[in-house]
């Protein structure tokens, strides 16, 4: 080779290298493909050289020839490390297009890798901060758990006003007189429950849940400054149909404990924040039926029509088989017999677009077997079993925004053959018979299937209105020897629901009462308003 083409191959050489640290501490994408062109152009001309070279090359020679090749593969080597030139539209990370959002950029803008190291210690942060709010700042349980209840607070007005002395003032006196009371600020009621899974069977869906209710009420009087606190509800529940979910499936359960029993519409909506009115129906009280039970309850429901466009369920026949003590809330049984009930409803298998839609005609037997009081003793204790039977019957049409329903009831009552009851009721027994309907009209978004499934942001819940008129009688003794104890009542009332578990009622009622007594006057009317605040 000729000692000047050596010399410039080498020059050429070392200014690639120095190029290369230039481009170490500082590379581009022109100063990259430059880099490579240097090195294709000193390849062709070692090619060059190596056809021209005789076979008399003077050692020497090769001794530069091979220092030059391999000065070739270290630059070489260098310009596969440098980054591959990028495009025109990458290399712009922080600038985009005229109208692009920074969401955008952001979106194509890569992580490095302190961006995810910083990204994992902010998570396990987090992680740290709840494990120890949930050790120190919230309750834990052994088995799923959920919390609920209410606090009923309002206000109420009535005319003629409450005696003193009686059961809705204050305790009279010598040392602590009292007056008539015509109005008043109330709160009547709080409730606590726990609700929860014992056993859940992920194959089948056959739960086992529980429930435990205490309601914790005024006495009525101010003899004491003590409220009452009463077990509720306190039972167990056997799911024997899946409970998977599925709105398809039947519905079936067996529960074991103190609960409500099913008697019609009225009477299981013992506590407040199921209640449309705050009164309940005459009858309710009168054949007493709106008292829990300790015992056993198969409920359950055939063949459902689903619409799954409007989340909408209608079995075609309910039902449920009861059997209780018989003796009330939070006591043992006084005799060996028990009370049974039966109740059948039927759901009219029709679309969800028909105007039949949610009609349910039901019908209820209630065997009750009380203790008696041979011939009107009030020495003895030792009574012997008697006859309630009671009946009844109901329909309901919800199609909203109308309502209607009504239900009847009739008990046959077997009483103490004392003369007087002999007097007033010759074969024993006291009928009575009972009955209402109300009409509903509703307004707003809160009850619609539509509504419920959209999303809302935080505590929002749409605000809806609920109006009414019921219509109520009772007749405590159908004897032809009884005359002038009719009771009438009506109502006019609006419930405010303005969040999911809180609402406002205002009841206004009118009393008549043909007994005319000092219990019953024969005309009464007041006003009742109430907050029934649930979480």
């Amino acid at each position: 080779m000729h000692p000047f083409k050596i010399t410039t191959l080498t020059a050429a050489a070392l200014i690639s290298l120095g190029s290369g640290h230039v481009l170490a501490a500082q590379p581009s994408s022109k100063e990259v493909q430059s880099l490579k062109g240097t090195v294709e152009d000193l390849r062709k001309q070692l090619q060059s050289l190596r056809s021209q070279q005789s076979s008399n090359t003077s050692a020497l020679e090769k001794a530069q020839v091979d220092e030059l090749r391999k000065q070739l593969e270290e630059l070489r080597a260098f310009v596969k490390k440098q980054p591959a030139e990028q495009p025109t539209a990458s290399v712009t990370t922080t600038e985009g297009a005229e109208g692009e959002s920074q969401e955008s950029i952001d979106a194509r803008t890569a992580a490095s890798k302190a961006d995810i190291q910083g990204l994992r210690t902010d998570l396990e942060n987090y992680k740290y901060d709840q494990s120890r709010l949930q050790e120190r700042t919230i309750p834990s349980v052994t088995r799923n758990t959920k919390i609920g209840g209410t606090v009923t607070v309002g206000y109420e007005t009535r005319n003629p006003a409450f005696k003193a002395g009686d059961s809705q003032t204050t305790a009279a006196t010598n040392s602590a007189p009292a007056e008539p009371r015509s109005s008043g600020f109330r709160a009547p009621t709080a409730t606590l429950n726990l609700a929860g899974n014992l056993y859940r069977d992920y194959g089948e869906g056959r739960n086992l849940t529980y429930r435990l209710a205490l309601n914790v009420g005024t006495t009525g009087t101010n003899a004491t400054a003590n409220s009452q606190v009463n077990l509720t509800d306190a039972w167990v529940r056997y799911s024997y149909e899946p409970s998977t979910g599925n709105l398809e499936d039947r519905q079936g359960t067996i529960t074991l404990g103190q609960q409500a029993v099913p008697f019609g519409l009225d009477a299981p909506a013992l506590d407040p924040e199921v209640r449309a009115v705050i009164n309940s129906a005459l009858f309710v009280s009168g054949l007493d039926v709106g008292t829990r039970q300790v015992g056993v309850l198969v409920q359950g429901d055939y063949d459902p029509y689903v619409d799954f466009t409007n989340n909408y369920r209608a079995p075609l026949l309910g039902y449920s088989l009861g059997f209780f003590n018989g003796n009330g809330p939070n006591k043992n049984d006084n005799n060996n017999a028990r009370d049974w009930i039966a109740r059948l409803a039927l759901t009219l298998p029709v679309d969800y677009t028909s105007w039949l839609r949610q009609l349910q005609i039901g019908a209820t037997y209630y065997k009750r077997s009380p203790t008696i009081a041979p011939n009107g003793a009030t020495t003895t204790t030792t009574g012997y079993k008697g006859e309630n039977n009671i009946t009844g019957f109901d329909v309901n049409w919800t199609h909203l925004p109308y309502s209607i329903s009504y239900e009847w009831a009739r008990g046959k009552q077997e009483l103490s053959p004392t003369t007087a009851n002999l007097a007033t009721n010759t074969d024993g027994f006291k009928r009575g018979l009972g009955q209402y309907i109300n009409f509903g009209y509703t307004f707003g978004e809160q009850f619609l299937n539509s509504s419920k499934q959209q999303g809302k942001f935080d505590d929002y819940w749409p605000t809806s209105f609920q109006a009414f008129v019921r219509i109520d009688t009772f007749d405590p003794n159908l004897s032809s020897k009884v005359v002038n104890d009719k009771q009438y009542r009506n109502t006019f009332g609006l419930n405010v629901f303005f969040a999911e578990t809180t609402r406002f009622q205002i009841n206004y009622f009118k009393d008549r009462n043909q007994a005319n007594t000092a219990d019953l006057p024969k005309r009464a009317n007041g006003l009742q308003a109430q907050f029934v605040a649930g979480f």
